[in-house]
């Protein structure tokens, strides 16, 4: 398996000589499995490897004991280990969703702040994994491109280096190295989606072809394959037959029209790549706008969202961002308020207990500070000349500009953001991008400062 493996990672270029790995361990066989595998290569590739393991405090005090277990093996490997504790039932409470959704969810969120751009996030998935995931897509009619080998997520790099093992090979090198394990009982329970496919689809498929992991990762890079090089061909027809200016992009009704349907989708999202808009959600609104655009309305307007809007008029269309006609505005914000932005995203402000903040309140869409931090009224208000910010983490302040630039937030939209400051002048938040040094200080009574983004 060993050599299974390394050749699997030298071929997809996964890591090299000396890389940070964070090691995503749950304490189930198979990511016991990768855990040891990595403590006997560690010295001979120089690796710098630490394990995250997460308490989604679901199992009461089994969660907790899973964690201790993963830290306890991790350690008497030489590897640190982090546990990190996530509230997953007050998360399916508040944006109603299922448990694996939920889970799912938070686990990358609490991963995000561990890893950031120090490293890359390693994750156990094998063969079978990769099997069940391609039907499972293929159930819901989505093309089935299954697991990345290697892929971006929330700013962290993630790879998958066991995507060529099977979970019988996995358990023999347990069983062959003695390697102990914790299993979740909710692995053998069939109201989640993947246990059925596992215990049902998944062995009828591999009795006809045993090697059906090697065939789904074979198609899998040639689905990837085939989506780069349309995508690139998309490219060019675009440019060809568009004008791509600061805050729109303006192209042939009929050109476009004329243009394979695969290339037509795969053009109109990189018109919106290019905008930088609809980052936050990720809706697919190209069915929609073809059926609008190829209505018999010669001039008409359609916006999904407030965001961006496209305008045909005969046989020009145009597709640009409300942004460039955006007024500054400037809202003072006090306790139990919440003011409603230009954009529709609405930002409110409360007061809590240090006893009613749970781990999922860290994130992007929410800022979180002792109260004694930042005096009120807070301001909301759009960005301003000179604007800086000290960021968590950082040392010195930094310029509001810099921080847009380095996200790639489009100039149009950096018009429209909200910037929150105390009453001091202090800027503490560029919501969805920057919290100041301030966030995360809790103390008995706390300032929580949450924004919404409307769903259309």
């Amino acid at each position: 398996m060993k050599n299974d493996v390394l050749g699997f990672v030298k071929e997809n270029n996964l890591f090299n000589q000396g890389d940070s790995l964070f090691l995503a361990v749950s304490g189930g066989s198979d990511s016991m499995a990768m855990l040891h595998f990595f403590a006997q290569i560690q010295e001979t590739m120089d690796l710098n490897l630490v394990t995250l393991t997460v308490d989604h405090q679901l199992r009461g005090g089994e969660s907790r004991e899973d964690t201790l277990f993963v830290k306890s093996q991790s350690e008497s490997l030489s590897i640190p280990c982090e546990i990190l504790s996530v509230d997953v039932r007050e998360y399916q409470a508040k944006f109603q969703v299922g448990v694996q959704e939920a889970a799912r969810n938070l686990r990358y969120e609490a991963f995000k702040r561990i890893v950031k751009d120090s490293g890359k996030l390693v994750l156990a998935h094998h063969g079978d994994d990769q099997v069940e995931t391609m039907f499972m897509q293929l159930a819901k009619g989505v093309v089935p491109f299954g697991m990345k080998t290697y892929n971006n997520m929330l700013g962290m790099t993630i790879i998958r280096p066991f995507l060529s093992v099977t979970k019988d090979e996995l358990l023999h090198y347990i069983e062959e190295e003695s390697i102990s394990y914790r299993e979740d009982p909710s692995n053998s329970e069939e109201s989640y989606t993947r246990n059925r496919f596992r215990h049902h689809l998944l062995p009828f498929i591999k009795n006809e072809n045993n090697s059906i992991h090697i065939s789904a990762n074979r198609l899998h890079h040639q689905l990837a394959d085939d989506e780069a090089f349309l995508v690139e061909m998309a490219r060019k027809e675009m440019e060809s037959i568009s004008q791509f200016c600061e805050h729109k992009v303006t192209f042939s009704v009929n050109l476009y029209r004329n243009l394979p349907q695969p290339l037509q989708r795969r053009g109109f999202h990189l018109i919106l790549n290019y905008l930088s808009v609809n980052k936050i959600r990720n809706h697919d609104y190209f069915p929609s706008f073809i059926e609008w655009l190829s209505s018999n309305q010669a001039n008409s307007e359609w916006s999904p969202n407030g965001e961006w809007k496209a305008v045909k008029t005969y046989d020009q269309c145009t597709i640009t961002t409300f942004l460039e006609a955006v007024e500054p505005y400037h809202f003072e914000l006090n306790i139990n308020e919440h003011v409603k932005l230009p954009n529709g995203w609405k930002i409110k402000l409360e007061e809590v207990t240090q006893e009613n903040i749970g781990a999922d309140m860290f994130n992007e869409a929410m800022y979180i500070c002792g109260t004694e931090m930042v005096n009120l009224p807070l301001t909301v208000r759009t960005r301003q000349p000179g604007d800086r910010i000290r960021p968590l983490g950082l040392k010195g302040r930094k310029k509001v500009k810099d921080i847009f630039i380095d996200e790639k937030i489009a100039k149009t939209q950096r018009d429209l953001w909200p910037i929150v400051e105390s009453n001091q002048g202090e800027i503490f938040w560029i919501p969805f991008i920057s919290k100041s040094h301030l966030a995360n200080q809790i103390g008995t009574s706390n300032y929580k400062l949450t924004i919404e983004v409307e769903q259309n």
